[in-house]
């Protein structure tokens, strides 16, 4: 069965993903990120999460994962009140209402909204070709929030390294990893990545790619599933490999 997943994932990306969602949900595809890390990561880990939204990952992360310790971020008002909630009932969850970027200080945070409703495809950079590929979600607002670097979080919070961060930052991940110096602490990084220009000025795919191949990651799978990107996990090649896929 392996073979066989391998192959359709790296000849047929649009068959696999179909036999993903509609003909064998039960079958461990390697883009099913949440059975990847069930299998594959420490019950005693350091997760760090940027960018939780509406706390739904935070959550899931929290209940599979009760000895570990969890640092979520979410630096947009509305969607931080709605995480808190969720998570407050979890002692190994620390929230805190920050964005990552490549500066220390204060930037403005491009709100966005669909239906009116606070969404998760809020950014530090200006919305560009994401105004025409997702022409329901509005950028009608701005709100102004504290951004920290990721070498400036680990120091405040004495962190000396993570099994996983989690980036969903709406196109400045490669800049919050470009800027670090602690790459070599980090065993796997879940990010996504954009093959078009969703927001101005952002880094794509390809270059993103190249510079963590460059500082010693391997690109372990990539589902890239919408015409405008995707998300990929990284892996240090400097830990030991132990990883399942099924």
């Amino acid at each position: 069965m392996d073979k066989i997943k391998n192959f359709v994932y790296k000849n047929n990306i649009n068959l696999y993903i179909f036999l993903k969602k509609y003909v064998q949900k039960n079958l461990n595809f390697p883009v099913d990120i949440d059975i990847f890390l069930l299998k594959n990561l420490e019950k005693n880990s350091v997760i760090v999460e940027a960018g939780a939204a509406n706390g739904n990952d935070t959550v899931f992360f929290g209940e599979n994962f009760p000895k570990s310790k969890i640092y979520s971020l979410e630096p947009m008002s509305s969607l931080y009140e709605v995480t808190s909630k969720k998570v407050k009932q979890f002692e190994n969850i620390k929230l805190f209402k920050l964005a990552f970027s490549d500066i220390d200080g204060k930037l403005d945070l491009n709100l966005a909204e669909n239906e009116d409703q606070p969404w998760g495809s809020s950014s530090l950079l200006e919305p560009k070709l994401h105004l025409e590929i997702h022409p329901g979600i509005k950028f009608n607002d701005k709100e102004t929030v504290e951004v920290v670097k990721l070498d400036t979080f680990l120091k405040m919070n004495e962190i000396t390294s993570i099994n996983l961060l989690w980036l969903d930052l709406q196109g400045v991940e490669p800049d919050v990893l470009m800027a670090s110096t602690n790459l070599s602490k980090i065993e796997f990084i879940y990010s996504e990545v954009s093959v078009l220009e969703n927001y101005e000025n952002q880094i794509l795919y390809k270059d993103y790619k190249n510079f963590m191949i460059e500082n010693g990651f391997t690109v372990h799978f990539e589902d890239i599933r919408w015409e405008d990107g995707g998300n990929v996990l990284f892996k240090n090649k400097s830990f030991v490999d132990n990883t399942k896929n099924t």
